[in-house]
């Protein structure tokens, strides 16, 4: 359905529930600083990516800053929990489009105020054109929020706006 690979799924889900002692598994990622503020990040066996910070944060701008890609991952961490979420109700997928909006105080960043220096009033907007009604997009949509890893990771709660 949607042409995600349900079979891998049940063979990951069957061979959980046979070695429940598999469940946890470690993922990690290698920085290797570069010059400035840019680092390289290797993940498994993929190209390794940049990050650098915006001029005004001390970085030359020649990659996204570790925040667009901390919001970048909760959103399509969102999507894809979404995505399998619908297909495995029977749900044909035509478009799906997500967007993530977060706050920063850089002054916390910077050290010139106390208080929270994460991401603050995130908020999701999902755009999808299914054959589910606004009712099931809703339920789904509420469902992968609650489920998706990359945002329970999150310490702030996100707002999801469905349009």
């Amino acid at each position: 359905m949607n042409h995600i690979h349900f079979d891998a799924i049940s063979q990951t889900v069957e061979q959980l529930k046979q070695h429940p002692e598999n469940k946890m598994r470690k993922w990690k990622a290698n920085v290797t600083w570069k010059d400035g503020v840019k680092n390289l990040v290797s993940v498994r066996d993929f190209d390794s990516y940049l990050v650098d910070e915006p001029e005004t944060l001390g970085g030359t701008d020649d990659a996204p800053n570790p925040v667009e890609y901390l919001i970048g991952a909760a959103a399509s961490c969102f999507a894809i929990t979404f995505q399998v979420m619908a297909s495995q109700e029977g749900i044909t997928l035509h478009d799906v489009h997500v967007q993530i909006e977060a706050d920063l105080n850089a002054a916390v960043f910077l050290g010139l105020e106390k208080g929270n220096g994460g991401i603050l009033h995130p908020k999701i907007t999902l755009q999808a054109k299914t054959n589910a009604s606004n009712e099931q997009l809703k339920q789904i949509a509420g469902a992968a929020l609650a489920n998706s890893p990359v945002i329970a990771s999150l310490k702030e709660n996100v707002k999801l706006i469905i349009t």
